[in-house]
C-alpha cells in the first residue's frame, strides 16, 4: 500500500526526533486568539502568515531538561525595544524546533508544495485542534505521555493534508500541583493571571504592570547564565506528573 503525504511527513517528523505531530486546517481555527496577546506576542492567522494556507502541521518535541528554556537577549536589552520591534534574540527550544522541521519544509517544497515554518499562529491552542493534546490546569499544552515539557513548531503549507480529529478530554483531574506550586500564585485552574507570571516578568524587563512583590521573585528565582540569557521559569511544568520520570533534573 502507497503511503499518502500525511503517512510521509509524519514519519519524517517522527524520524527527525519529534514526538508528536498532527495536523489541522485553517477553517478549524477560527475561534482561536489572534492579534497582541498581552504585550508578549502578535498572534497572527495562519493565511496572514502564509496566503493560500490548507494545512497546519503541528510538531512538539520533549524538552527533557531545563537548558531548552533558555532565553537570550540581543545585547541591547529588550527593555530599549517597544512591542511594533523585532529584536534579535533566542530561544533555543524554537532553535532546536526549527532545526528538526527544515526537513519537512524542504520536501513539501521539493513536491511543488509552499511551506513556512511559524511561531506566530497560537501555538498551544493549535496543537489541541491538531488532535496531539488538551491544555492542562498550567494553561500549558500536555502530551499524553510527556507532560507538558515540549517545544512546539508549526508548519504552513498550500498541501491539503489529511486532518486529525481535536484532542478533546482532560488530562489534570483533580491534580492541582502547578497552581499550588507557583510562587507568585500566577495560575488558577487552566487560567493564568499573566502579569503575575515570571515568564511575562523575565519577557518584559521594562514594563511596570509587575507587581514588585513578582520582580523580588524574578530576580531570587529566575537563572541567568549571562547578562544577557535566562532560563524561564518552568515550575509549573517541573511539576506535572505526566511523564516527570522521563525529564532530567
Amino acid at each position: 500500500m502507497m503511503m499518502t503525504l500525511t503517512d510521509e511527513i509524519k514519519e519524517m517528523a517522527l524520524d527527525v526526533g519529534f514526538k508528536g505531530v498532527g495536523i489541522t486546517s485553517p477553517d478549524r481555527m477560527t475561534d482561536l486568539p489572534k492579534g497582541w496577546i498581552a504585550d508578549v506576542i502578535n498572534l497572527k492567522t495562519p493565511e496572514e502568515e502564509l496566503h493560500g494556507t490548507k494545512s497546519v502541521i503541528m510538531l512538539t518535541f520533549h524538552s527533557w531538561d531545563r537548558a531548552f528554556y533558555m532565553q537570550i537577549d540581543p545585547p541591547e536589552g529588550k527593555e530599549y525595544f517597544n512591542k511594533e520591534d523585532d529584536p534579535e534574540g533566542y530561544y533555543i527550544s524554537y532553535m532546536v524546533s526549527r532545526a528538526k522541521a527544515w526537513p519537512l519544509v524542504s520536501y513539501l517544497m521539493k513536491k511543488g508544495f509552499e511551506a513556512k515554518l511559524s511561531t506566530r499562529i497560537p501555538m498551544k491552542t493549535t496543537a489541541i485542534k491538531a488532535g496531539i493534546g488538551p491544555q492542562g490546569k498550567n494553561t500549558l499544552l500536555i502530551h499524553p505521555e510527556y507532560g507538558p515539557r515540549l517545544g512546539l513548531m508549526s508548519i504552513l503549507t498550500d498541501a491539503e493534508l489529511e486532518l486529525d480529529t481535536p484532542y478533546v478530554g482532560d488530562l489534570c483531574g483533580d491534580c492541582t500541583r502547578c497552581i499550588d506550586a507557583c510562587p507568585p500564585k500566577a495560575l488558577h485552574p487552566f487560567g493564568i493571571t499573566i502579569n503575575r507570571c515570571l515568564g511575562y516578568a523575565s519577557e518584559n524587563p521594562g514594563n511596570d504592570d509587575v507587581p514588585q512583590d513578582v520582580r523580588e521573585l524574578e530576580v531570587k528565582l529566575i537563572v541567568r547564565p549571562t547578562k544577557n540569557s535566562y532560563i524561564e521559569c518552568s515550575i509549573c511544568a517541573d511539576v506535572c506528573p505526566i511523564g516527570r520520570e522521563l525529564r532530567r533534573e
